[in-house]
């Protein structure tokens, strides 16, 4: 072998090494070095699990085709998906995610599977395709025609339809072959300010695989939930394990239905002082400013970020970039409310003539004899507001 090739193999040998080492310490600090897989731990990959941390407001349980022909021993896939079905507790899982997202009052989007007349005309069909078009799967007489469809396989789980029927519910269009890419799911969930989704339904390692992978292209946050899915076995060929690999290498993170049911309880929303309905946050001043010289400048409109609910403008992409690379460090303290007041465990308004940067963070108060207050106890202050902050963000964040 030539002596670069040796080079280039030995540095490859010890980057590997690296990323293994790194990982696996990673997995076995923060994840216990696990993950759920159907109703077991399984020994985790040896590569990143950025995971997902949920905010009120910002996610969605989004649901693929829990209908009659996936999930019930009357629908017609039932002799390949039901081992599957059994196994994961896929039913009854999916239903406890329902219950969870109107627990907390999270919005709910269903992405279903139907086949019309003129669907079955197709000149040419994948595998799968073929078979479900054959055995009549998910078969309606047309769009705006709902006959007989109550208690037909296109139907929902009965046990879903006080979830899906709850007047908020979004059932979207019908997905035609495995993703979302001839529906609107991406459409309706970027109107209703959705960028992280909670992904379960039917089947694995087709309608949810092919929606993970298209909501990741179309910039969203995914964390698939395992035990909330199934799929098909055949001699020598299972679905659920071709999808699950897959969910790992690809989605942000893998959960079973307990720990999405856990993180959906916890979610924390948001909580910023804005400008009105625009979201604009500082009244629009860069907040990288505030650090880099005595007097902060306007932001420019077209150049903006998005951060912990509020938008902020920056005076140059220069600045953006910073922000963007450390926001926390830029934004102001206490989510831009008023410090004395949250030291006081009340919310107030900002005078932005008051922001001071101290000790690396941007604090604001209501006016200027608040501010001085602030000042004559400063580390007091800040101790006091850091308490009190977590419970003013439970109280109020939306």
């Amino acid at each position: 072998m030539h002596r670069n090739s040796l080079k280039i193999a030995a540095l490859s040998t010890c980057a590997l090494a690296t990323l293994t080492a790194t990982t696996h310490a990673m997995n076995n600090d923060d994840q216990g070095g696990h993950v759920h897989y159907i109703n077991a731990p399984r020994a985790d990959a040896p590569i990143p699990r950025p995971g997902v941390d949920l905010r009120r407001g910002s996610y969605a349980l989004v649901v693929i085709d829990p209908q009659i022909d996936f999930l019930s021993p009357q629908g017609v896939t039932w002799g390949v998906v039901g081992e599957s079905v059994t196994e994961n507790g896929t039913v009854e899982n999916i239903e406890r995610l329902f219950k969870a997202a109107g627990g907390a009052d999270a919005r709910v989007f269903v992405s279903p599977h139907y086949y019309y007349p003129h669907d079955h005309t197709w000149k040419f069909e994948g595998a799968l395709e073929t078979l479900m078009h054959d055995i009549n799967m998910f078969s309606r007489p047309g769009p705006l025609d709902t006959e007989n469809l109550e208690g037909s396989g296109a139907d929902w789980l009965a046990r879903y339809k006080p979830y899906i029927n709850d007047g908020e519910t979004v059932v979207v269009s019908p997905h035609k072959v495995y993703g979302p890419d001839s529906n609107d799911l991406a459409l309706q969930l970027r109107k209703a300010g959705i960028n992280q989704i909670v992904l379960a339904g039917m089947s694995a390692n087709l309608c949810v695989e092919s929606h993970m992978r298209n909501l990741i292209e179309e910039g969203f946050e995914v964390a698939v939930v395992s035990d909330a899915t199934a799929a098909a076995k055949l001699p020598g060929y299972d679905g659920f394990e071709a999808a699950f690999v897959n969910y790992r290498m690809i989605a942000s993170d893998v959960w079973s239905t307990e720990e999405a049911v856990e993180k959906i309880a916890k979610a924390r929303g948001d909580l910023v002082n804005v400008s009105g309905a625009s979201g604009i946050g500082l009244a629009g001043f860069d907040p990288v400013s505030f650090f880099r010289s005595e007097s902060p400048l306007n932001g420019s409109p077209t150049i903006r970020a998005e951060h912990a609910g509020a938008t902020y403008l920056f005076a140059s992409e220069r600045s953006r970039e910073m922000f963007l690379a450390d926001p926390d460090r830029f934004a102001p303290q206490y989510g831009g409310f008023c410090s004395y007041g949250v030291s006081i465990d009340i919310l107030l308004p900002v005078d932005l003539s008051t922001a001071q940067v101290r000790n690396g963070k941007l604090y604001l108060n209501v006016n200027a004899d608040i501010l001085e207050k602030f000042n004559a106890d400063f580390e007091g202050s800040v101790a006091r507001a850091n308490t009190n902050w977590p419970g003013l963000f439970e109280m109020h964040a939306e």
